[in-house]
């Protein structure tokens, strides 16, 4: 039942350190991407210098409004590693690359316009790449520390000398501490009727299990088992983890009253 510590993740618009050292290698892939895609840009102008006649096709001197779009490789990928500020970075750079073919080299009408308007998209792309990918990240994080925050909680509910018992609203036992595993033995993820009173149905005499979780509300109530024995159990309204309202019920044993 329990659930072991997770690592709390940080987050920033930067690349994190931490997954820098252990991917050096990932730092060059942004690099080697605009320069992928820059010479793909500028392919059919170095095909002119060069003056390599079998690379001059066609598809090299067209608008360059499709060659652009290559460029969304380098922003999305900017704004999944290195966030917001990675992604706006990547976007001005792709900007400053298109500038020389749009005021020396396209003679094609509205060049300025056009790659203006693929900036401003792509920029937004990767901005929201970026975004989703924090808050993924914060809620990793915050999930983390609410499991942390429950194990302190169960460790210090087991350390108790009474029983502790947590049960859903489907009967099910999500947790027992020491004490009530000692009395009653193991019985996380049974139904508590069937663990606790051999029962097939629940109890419909001394279960309040529905009125705890409905009214959030604390209950008190005894409860006498086929054994003999007699428990003084008080219950409260419980939120887990996952967001269900679950029962915690605290049992004393108060058989030699």
């Amino acid at each position: 039942m329990k659930t072991q510590p997770t690592n709390t993740v940080e987050t920033s618009d930067g690349v994190r350190g931490d997954e820098a050292r252990k991917s050096p290698f990932r730092l060059l892939i942004l690099p080697l991407l605009i320069v992928v895609c820059t010479l793909f840009y500028y392919f059919g102008e170095l095909a002119d210098w060069v003056v390599w006649e079998a690379l001059r096709q066609e598809f090299f001197y067209g608008i360059h409004d499709v060659h652009r779009l290559l460029f969304l490789a380098p922003i999305i990928y900017a704004g999944y590693t290195a966030r917001v500020k990675g992604a706006v970075i990547i976007t001005l750079v792709s900007f400053a690359i298109f500038l020389p073919r749009v005021f020396f080299i396209s003679p094609f009408p509205d060049p300025l316009l056009r790659m203006v308007l693929f900036t401003v998209i792509a920029g937004v792309i990767g901005t929201l790449v970026g975004i989703i990918r924090n808050e993924s990240e914060r809620s990793r994080s915050l999930k983390a520390m609410v499991l942390e925050e429950r194990d302190k909680l169960l460790g210090i509910i087991d350390s108790l000398a009474d029983g502790v018992l947590i049960t859903d609203p489907d009967y099910r036992i999500r947790f027992m501490n020491s004490v009530m595993i000692k009395e009653f033995g193991e019985g996380a993820g049974y139904p508590c009727y069937k663990h606790l009173h051999n029962l097939d149905a629940p109890c419909e005499k001394d279960c309040r299990i529905p009125d705890v979780i409905n009214s959030k509300k604390v209950e008190k109530w005894e409860c006498k088992f086929a054994d003999g024995r007699v428990y003084e159990v008080v219950a409260a309204p419980y939120v887990d983890t996952d967001g269900t309202v679950c029962q915690l019920s605290i049992f004393r044993n108060i058989t030699g009253r």
